[in-house]
């Protein structure tokens, strides 16, 4: 029998001759990695955890966008060969260097779909199982067509209040750039959601919530305000708020005044109070907060580095104080809790994603379905980067069973730069 070293962060011991099995060593990026652990304990959770997501219904709004999403062309041979731009920087250097003249670069549409926080994430959730209450921007009066297919989706209550915005997301392997149109958006506010879902409509449909979510919430200049009045008519007149979560996803915060942040995230402490939190954020929107907290000394440097960014969610929720912070990476995630316990769990990454609008959405779908499904943190971030590392595979919501597959294998999945799913391992 052979043994294939796959590189320095793994050993391989025969654990069974007889059986031919091998057992994995892994050996940790850092104090706080515990995926190896969470790999292990998480197998025999699988079956209640699938059982346990139908029982589960989400409130979601209240963002709503038409995606269209585009290669770009760094050079063409002919009608039908090119070669792509997979990088930002190039895109970014033929921009800097037209400056004062002109330039011409050529997209390539790979596909027009709904999208947003709230849109996004019902896909995720639906498809694992999970019924969905969604107020969100995708029509009004009218629902509009690239929404229609959640009315014909089993368990997804949808009520359309406004129109959605417009997003033209330009993918590249190592980021993406995002051209949104925010017209729509930016009327939604408190009247509105009173005048065309109703202050009891609302009510009922958290009432029977096991979880909430909202996004994103620097590009609606009303969501404070909104939440504010949540806490006055809505949150008091519900029970065993403390068994339920309210999960958050800001999105990009360079856009929005400190002043608003700070407001932000005081109400979200006392949100806090009243229904535990999970604020989720990727590594700019963790280097924004952290510019406004005072007693935190992390991410000096504007680019983050690996340890800033392992270490900045313990920093961060030692001020902010909520029951969950997250933060997330293509290569890892992070959660610390209120009670000071912190943990880092390794990504199944690629170079060559197919798709990475809409990822953060996935992702948190994951660690909050399976939180509310009690999950342990790390368990719930292990499903997280599971969902996400699907969806950048493929572009598609992933079942409960292609789950499983991509866990199956996710000590692969980490170790190697794999682009595809399913993969013939």
């Amino acid at each position: 029998m052979s043994i294939r070293i796959l590189n320095k962060d793994y050993t391989y011991k025969l654990a069974n001759l007889n059986r031919g099995v091998l057992s994995m060593e892994y050996k940790k990026r850092n104090t706080y990695d515990i995926t190896s652990d969470a790999y292990s304990s998480i197998k025999s959770k699988l079956k209640t955890f699938r059982i346990q997501l139908k029982s589960k219904i989400c409130f979601l709004g209240f963002d709503g966008y038409i995606d269209s999403l585009y290669t770009l062309v760094k050079s063409r041979k002919d009608s039908k060969e090119y070669i792509k731009m997979d990088k930002m920087s190039t895109f970014g250097n033929i921009v800097k260097q037209a400056a004062g003249s002109a330039t011409n670069i050529e997209r390539i549409l790979k596909k027009r779909t709904s999208g947003g926080f709230a849109p996004n994430t019902a896909k995720a959730m639906q498809s694992l199982g999970i019924k969905i209450n969604l107020v969100a921007a995708v029509g009004y009066p009218e629902v509009k067509k690239q929404f229609l297919p959640f009315k014909e989706l089993g368990g997804v209550d949808l009520v359309n209040f406004s129109n959605p915005g417009e997003t033209l997301g330009l993918e590249f392997d190592d980021g993406k750039v995002l051209l949104p149109d925010f017209a729509n958006i930016m009327n939604i506010d408190w009247d509105l959601l009173m005048d065309r879902v109703g202050l009891d409509n609302i009510i009922s449909m958290i009432t029977n919530s096991d979880l909430m979510g909202f996004g994103h919430w620097a590009s609606l200049p009303y969501f404070n305000n909104i939440w504010t009045k949540m806490i006055d008519w809505i949150l008091p007149s519900i029970d065993n708020l403390e068994n339920k979560l309210f999960f958050v996803d800001l999105a990009d915060l360079k856009k929005r005044k400190s002043n608003d942040i700070e407001k932000m995230l005081e109400i979200l402490r006392q949100i806090n109070d009243l229904v535990p939190v999970v604020l989720s954020l990727n590594d700019q929107e963790a280097m924004d907060i952290c510019k406004l907290l005072d007693k935190v000394d992390i991410f000096k440097n504007d680019i983050p580095n690996h340890l800033d960014l392992s270490e900045g969610g313990r920093a961060i929720n030692s001020e902010l104080n909520l029951s969950y912070l997250v933060i997330h990476t293509p290569h890892f995630a992070t959660i610390s809790l209120r009670s000071g316990d912190h943990c880092y769990i390794r990504q199944g990454f690629t170079s060559k994603p197919k798709y990475t609008i809409g990822a953060g959405e996935y992702f948190n779908a994951g660690i909050s379905s399976a939180l509310c499904c009690g999950l342990d943190p790390a368990e719930a971030l292990l499903i997280g980067n599971g969902i996400t590392g699907i969806f950048i595979r493929t572009g598609q919501a992933p079942t409960f069973d292609q789950l499983i597959q991509f866990l199956k294998y996710y000590m692969e999945y980490i170790d190697h730069d794999i682009s595809e799913f399913p993969h013939n391992f």
